[in-house]
């Protein structure tokens, strides 16, 4: 415990949930512990643990436990917490936290994020969702109404950034550009070259493109058009920049219930402001419909979802004395066109890691580190073997992004069969 959080960090955070002063002693901190958390929600870039604390003031007469969500640098796995800190990963999302978060929920119309009690450049002590969100549970899917209340968070995010812009007359990434610099789709980062090697590995072995031409394209051609996409999420020139979460996929979006028993949520937060960036709306709003539903699915609700969150974030331009045309309807569906390669990169990037099982990923990291973050930052090809191997239907899920990629990708560069 001391080697994570100290006691008096520990007491600090008790006197700001408890909202007292720093100075008060009164309170005292008569237990506390912290416990790894679920191994399935082991994410790449940190460790995660839950923290408990039990505190009595003096003077007040109350005792409390107080719950917390830990995340810390990958102490146990020395190459990825040398990737972290390379990457400055934390210091990014605990500088998003404390000074950027804070300000867009002013003008927010909804809880945007779960509130931050304390940070350093190694850890972040947060608000423990699972008191009141959760996850869907493996017997639930998502349904059109969960995309819709995913995109009206997005849509409030978005808006409270551009009135936070508007109200103090500056721009958010130029102010921040120290901190909103690209974590996922840079061609300078290793992870994402590595990706994009990967995707043309697993090109050439589906057995769409054996012909000559189209082996030749992949081989020759298809990593230099990928790696294109790197300009378009840059802030963009067409249409009015936000700062979006860049990373909505399930795991990061939480749900609320009115009741337990309760089939519909009527609320929703999203976690994990790593790789947040100054960009394209379109950005987010493509992420959640290329990453989470399957692409039938997505193909179904793709219209109504776009329609619907432009309608919501055109309410909230109305909330907030924005001006309608702050995003028009053309230069909306103009971005949807533009950063469409984007979208399908990303799906392409994250799908083979995402349909891995924790299991196997758990064990890979705990026994191979060193081999582990070589799959990470060097070469995937040996890792997609393996898990195709020892995941039945592995091979399977993660051809369809590559499939849509390079038929996209082909369709546009050349009309090769």
């Amino acid at each position: 415990m001391e080697q994570l959080l100290s006691t008096e960090e520990c007491r600090l955070i008790a006197q700001r949930t408890l909202q007292l002063k720093e100075d008060d002693d009164n309170l005292l901190l008569l237990d506390w512990q912290l416990n790894p958390g679920d191994k399935d929600l082991m994410g790449y870039m940190g460790e995660y643990y839950k923290l408990h604390l039990q505190v009595q003031h003096q003077k007040l007469k109350i005792q409390q436990e107080l719950h917390y969500f830990v995340k810390s640098l990958p102490y146990n796995n020395p190459p990825q917490r040398a990737e972290c800190e390379r990457k400055g990963v934390f210091r990014k999302e605990t500088t998003i936290y404390k000074d950027i978060l804070p300000n867009v929920q002013r003008y927010a119309s909804r809880k945007l994020y779960p509130k931050c009690y304390y940070s350093r450049d190694d850890v972040m002590v947060l608000e423990d969702l699972t008191q009141n969100f959760r996850h869907l549970n493996p017997t639930e899917s998502y349904t059109l109404d969960h995309y819709k209340l995913v995109l009206e968070h997005l849509a409030a995010l978005h808006a409270a950034s551009i009135a936070w812009e508007e109200r103090e007359k500056f721009n958010i990434g130029e102010r921040f550009q120290n901190v909103l610099f690209e974590l996922f789709l840079s061609i300078e980062n290793e992870w994402c070259q590595t990706g994009l090697k990967g995707i043309v590995f697993l090109a050439s072995r589906h057995p769409k493109y054996q012909t000559p031409a189209a082996q030749k394209f992949i081989k020759e051609q298809l990593f230099q058009l990928l790696s294109q996409s790197q300009e378009l999420v840059k802030a963009s020139s067409s249409i009015r920049n936000v700062l979006c979460h860049r990373d909505t996929w399930d795991r990061n979006i939480f749900f609320g219930f009115a009741q337990p028993t309760d089939s519909l949520p009527q609320s929703c937060c999203i976690v994990d402001f790593q790789l947040a960036e100054y960009c394209s709306p379109l950005l987010d709003v493509l992420f959640l419909l290329y990453i989470v539903p399957t692409a039938s699915q997505r193909r179904e609700i793709y219209d109504v979802c776009l329609e619907h969150y432009f309608k919501c974030l055109q309410a909230e331009f109305q909330r907030l004395g924005l001006s309608a045309d702050t995003i028009s309807r053309d230069s909306f569906l103009a971005e949807c066109q533009r950063t469409r390669l984007v979208a399908l990169t990303m799906w392409a990037l994250t799908e083979p890691q995402t349909k891995v099982s924790a299991d196997i990923t758990n064990r890979m990291r705990a026994e191979e580190p060193d081999k582990f973050d070589y799959y990470l930052n060097s070469d995937r090809s040996d890792f997609y073997l393996r898990v195709i191997k020892l995941q039945p239907g592995y091979e399977e899920k993660i051809m369809l992004p590559i499939e849509e990629l390079v038929d996209y990708v082909m369709e546009k560069a050349y009309n090769i069969q």
